[in-house]
């Protein structure tokens, strides 16, 4: 199986030390440094690192009402504040250079949230059993 996933390549495990330390300390940097709608809550769901650490992609669900229009919204804040962003990473992580940021944003949770409700609705309504086919 060719796992693209960052740490897979012949630079070993530092993109995903970097990609785990990025993911520990960002929500405290987000917190200080970017100023989100009021109602906003998101969550980081990953970070995934390019293998010559020049690149890092974050992805982040929203949680609450209206979350897809919510979620593009603040995929734009973030990323107009992504230097920023960077820099405070810059003081926390040792290391030569550090990852260009691009945030991204996730909307799984929510459609599996969605998918869910449907299949519950379609067992309310006396769908086709688990078993059935």
């Amino acid at each position: 199986m060719n796992n693209r996933r960052a740490g897979t390549t012949p630079k070993g495990r530092r993109p995903l030390r970097i990609a785990a330390e990025i993911l520990r300390d960002l929500p405290g940097i987000i917190r200080r440094t970017v100023e989100l709608p009021e109602r906003a809550l998101i969550s980081m769901t990953d970070v995934v690192v390019s293998g010559d650490l020049s690149y890092a992609k974050i992805f982040f669900s929203v949680v609450g009402e209206q979350e897809q229009q919510l979620g593009k919204r603040i995929e734009k804040i973030l990323n107009d504040h992504r230097h920023i962003v960077r820099h405070e990473i810059a003081q926390l992580l040792v290391m030569r250079q550090h990852p260009e940021l691009r945030f991204i944003y996730d909307n799984t949770p929510a459609r599996a949230a969605r998918i869910e409700m449907l299949l519950s609705q379609v067992r309310e309504q006396g769908g086709p059993a688990e078993g059935d086919a």
